[in-house]
């Protein structure tokens, strides 16, 4: 089985994750990270979950503002994305990338709707609203519609980042651009090197505009998110699809390759449209009058996600990939071999922060045959736990807070889902323990009688 995977599943999938598409796509959702993290902070201090606390806030007048903050940044991800992943194929390419984030921004911007339908209220974007309005006796309103700036616009926005990137290196590598004079300065140099290509691209955006509005009256965006993006994140919010990410993940791990960067570059883009998605919802049901417990308790009535980017941080992460805390500790206050003793040790200070590669290559973990199964059950069962509790309804919702994944397990479970999920990642460590003990005893007896024939 190890000579099959190492042989020919993980040449053929390292393959895909190298290529460039995927490349660009996964460095260029980072940037939009920050301001996710920033936007969450604000979304968590204007919806506190304790009343005195959110009072308090209240009375200092400054929730629309924070509200603000936060529809300028954790809602605008989709648009940041678009000019990220451009700009990291060019980048990758060698080529000048800035002048590709900017046409990439532009078609983001041409692919989506312009206008908004208002009747009573402001409806949702897209040509369905005008509809709605004029058949109501309302309104249309041209302006940047926020609808698809986040959540709903992020699979569209990969899309064209990824066209602009591979059509703007092309026309560059065939030399097909404006050639300035030496001496003009470099960035008037780089503004005219983009034109070509931006009039092309940019045009040719316009086009399949148009025909989407002529033929379907949709926008292009629109089509994407019904036809692709929606089955995408259907197909990763089940609980087969979502334990197919934490088997793959340790899976990797044991043969060498980092798990979570190779499974992540295909799972966090649906995670975290989910997890968009998930705050669209939660910030629209608030805005109704809903308090933020019964916006949260509603969040599944209303085509809320399990699976998000906020749900792995808290699920997936804690203690590194394979839930590895609880060999940690079974290696610091119970191995009597030298070589798990110290290993424990230098791992307890990593771990707590969601870091295990000193426990993984020290143990070691990887192609070590006798650890596979905890380290591989481990994940499956916790996540397959924390999944189905939240589906029952003991774990709510993520309603778009998140935290880094380096926070320390059960802090991070608090601050994201309450004190539900704190419980079950405290509930988690204990079980990885006991499921790790009798594997690392064996190993520990191992090593305890080879440093005893080495004496």
């Amino acid at each position: 089985m190890g000579d099959f995977i190492q042989n020919t599943i993980l040449p053929a999938f390292m393959k895909f994750v190298n290529t460039r598409g995927v490349r660009a796509i996964k460095d260029g959702m980072m940037y939009s990270m920050p301001l996710i993290i920033v936007g969450a902070v604000y979304l968590l201090l204007f919806q506190l979950p304790l009343e005195s606390a959110a009072n308090f806030i209240t009375s200092l007048g400054i929730v629309p503002f924070l509200a603000h903050g936060y529809t300028s940044t954790f809602q605008i991800t989709a648009l940041v994305t678009a000019v990220g992943v451009a700009y990291t194929w060019a980048k990758n390419e060698g080529w000048e990338p800035l002048s590709a984030g900017v046409i990439s921004m532009a078609v983001f911007l041409i692919f989506i709707p312009d206008y908004v339908g208002v009747t009573g209220e402001m409806a949702e974007g897209g040509l369905a609203a005008v509809d709605s309005a004029t058949a109501a006796g309302g309104i249309t309103v041209a302006g940047l519609n926020k609808t698809w700036l986040a959540g709903q616009g992020l699979i569209g926005a990969m899309i064209g980042g990824l066209l602009t990137g591979l059509v703007y290196s092309a026309f560059l590598k065939k030399d097909i651009r404006i050639k300035m004079p030496e001496g003009v300065p470099d960035g008037v140099a780089a503004a005219f090197t983009g034109l070509i290509p931006a009039a092309v691209i940019c045009t040719g955006a316009l086009v399949v505009y148009g025909l989407c509005f002529v033929i379907g009256g949709v926008t292009p965006i629109e089509l994407i998110y019904k036809y692709l993006q929606t089955p995408l994140q259907g197909l990763g919010d089940t609980l087969p699809g979502y334990l197919t990410f934490q088997f793959l993940i340790p899976l990797f791990w044991f043969f060498g390759v980092h798990g979570a960067t190779v499974v992540g570059s295909v799972a966090s883009p649906i995670a975290q449209a989910n997890q968009l998605e998930n705050a669209a919802i939660f910030q629209k049901l608030v805005d109704s009058g809903m308090s933020r417990a019964d916006a949260v308790a509603a969040l599944p009535a209303n085509g809320g996600h399990i699976f998000t980017e906020a749900f792995q941080n808290v699920f997936q992460a804690p203690t590194g990939s394979g839930w590895t805390l609880g060999l940690v500790i079974f290696m610091v206050f119970f191995a009597k071999s030298a070589q798990m003793k110290q290993v424990g040790k230098l791992g307890i200070g990593c771990g707590i922060f969601n870091i295990n590669e000193p426990v993984l290559f020290g143990t070691p973990v990887v192609l070590n045959p006798k650890m596979i199964v905890p380290f591989i059950a481990c994940p499956v069962l916790i996540n397959a736990a924390a999944y189905i509790l939240t589906d029952i309804g003991f774990i709510p919702y993520t309603m778009g807070v998140t935290v880094p994944w380096t926070t320390p397990p059960i802090l991070s479970g608090l601050i994201v889902c309450g004190w539900q999920a704190a419980l079950v990642q405290l509930a988690g460590i204990v079980a990885s323990f006991f499921i790790y003990m009798p594997f690392a005893k064996s190993l520990d007896d191992e090593y305890l009688a080879l440093e005893s024939e080495q004496a």
